[in-house]
């Protein structure tokens, strides 16, 4: 009788390690999965600038693209001149052409709300500029009124984790 006991508690031991083992094992895989979940959905955003004369049009395009493996959720968006904030009925393109006098064929500007997303390799226009062919130095010129203004935006994956993107860093 007393054999039969011991093998029950031996066995009623052995299930304790082993239900023990499977639940540490379980909560450290959830951990590592959720750890690595985050990493998986982070965004990465960048800039392009891209300047060309074509048939006596110059083009100049400020562009944003998230090239991160997750959606940007935008925060905020706050554009500056010479560090100070400008306000978001400006035409920024305008002011740059307007700097050297030129003839404008269009422009345009495209400001990101709070709330807004950009979707995994989704590119956006922020500021784009067509003009007519001026002087020699016309294009220096508008490249150097461009580089005047720096863009900061703040954003945040799914995981609520915040990001933040500053020309002036780059």
């Amino acid at each position: 009788m007393f054999e039969n006991v011991v093998k029950v508690i031996n066995f009623v031991n052995w299930s304790l390690v082993v239900a023990t083992t499977a639940v540490v094992m379980s909560s450290w895989q959830m951990w590592a999965q959720r750890k690595h979940n985050r990493v998986s959905v982070t965004p990465h955003l960048s800039e392009h600038t891209r300047t060309s004369v074509n048939n006596g049009v110059i083009s100049l395009q400020f562009n944003i693209a998230n090239n991160g493996i997750g959606p940007a959720f935008i925060n905020s968006f706050t554009v500056l001149h010479n560090g100070k904030k400008v306000d978001k009925d400006t035409d920024v393109p305008q002011l740059v052409a307007g700097r050297s006098k030129v003839n404008i064929l269009h422009s345009s500007t495209h400001w990101l709300a709070k709330g807004a997303s950009l979707a995994v390799n989704e590119k956006l226009t922020l500021f784009s500029l067509d003009v007519g062919q001026g002087s020699k130095n016309l294009k220096q010129e508008l490249e150097a009124a461009f580089d005047e203004y720096d863009l900061v935006i703040e954003y945040s994956n799914a995981y609520k984790e915040h990001f933040v993107f500053d020309t002036r860093e780059v």
